[in-house]
């Protein structure tokens, strides 16, 4: 995460932060029209409850795609406590070794982790790739809601989603496989941005306001962001700029650029 404060001459927002911004470039890495990826399953497992799907793409080249989904090991479970990965993308969630328990921990809840899946490492067929230490919660923190996940991309990059442009709460899954989200934590390609905190975000002439920044990977759709770690970019190497566009009190446009000066 990054912040910024700014001081503006303006009492209405009308756009924020820019659209995207280019990290270090990578070889072979591919971008994906999320729309036409075909999300298909040829065998499922008998589930307890309504299952909810999503769907990771795993690679530089956009192929190795994932199906996942969550199901509880009782219809009365009070949490989604069963996560099927079909890791040989072959569409069949019934084999060995792609059914994992959740492990909960009320001691955790307040950390949005109390129902929680811990994967060691997620090898990608036919490259070197291997991610490491995949996360992931069903259990978000008071007042919230959706599902979270942490990677370590390649075991280096922390990666971690599915985040909103605005906002605290993260992806909701989908109760149909044709309209499951999809994640795609690399933190390679563009970066876009996004603001976490209050859904609004006011700023008042003359004061200063603190708003944090994410930057990531937008994949499929408004609230599917897979945002990298706050040491990722550089701010002293680096020069990222914000530019605010605002009316003033006529209703004439006013823009103000600042520079992003710390992570938080």
């Amino acid at each position: 995460m990054i912040a910024c404060r700014w001081s503006l001459p303006a009492v209405s927002l009308l756009a924020g932060l820019p659209l995207f911004a280019q990290a270090p470039a990578a070889a072979r890495y591919v971008e994906v029209d999320y729309s036409k990826v075909e999300r298909r399953l040829q065998k499922e497992p008998a589930y307890k409850a309504q299952p909810l799907y999503a769907m990771f793409v795993f690679d530089l080249a956009g192929a190795y795609r994932v199906t996942a989904v969550v199901d509880k090991s009782a219809p009365d479970a009070p949490f989604y406590d069963v996560l099927y990965l079909d890791l040989d993308a072959d569409g069949d969630l019934t084999e060995p070794g792609e059914r994992f328990a959740g492990v909960r921990d009320k001691g955790r809840a307040d950390a949005g982790l109390e129902m929680s899946f811990r994967i060691a490492q997620i090898p990608v067929p036919g490259t070197l790739l291997v991610h490491k230490k995949f996360l992931m919660s069903t259990a978000p923190k008071k007042d919230r809601s959706g599902f979270w996940f942490q990677m370590l991309w390649d075991g280096q990059k922390e990666m971690s989603g599915g985040y909103g442009k605005l906002g605290l709460n993260t992806t909701a899954w989908s109760e149909s496989l044709a309209k499951a989200p999809i994640f795609r934590p690399c933190p390679l390609g563009p970066l876009h941005f996004a603001t976490w905190g209050d859904d609004a975000i006011e700023l008042t002439r003359g004061a200063a306001t603190h708003v944090n920044v994410i930057a990531g990977n937008p994949v499929s759709g408004p609230d599917t962001l897979c945002v990298v770690d706050e040491n990722f970019l550089d701010l002293e190497r680096d020069e990222l700029t914000v530019t605010v566009i605002c009316k003033d009190k006529k209703g004439e446009t006013v823009t103000e650029t600042s520079r992003i000066k710390e992570h938080c």
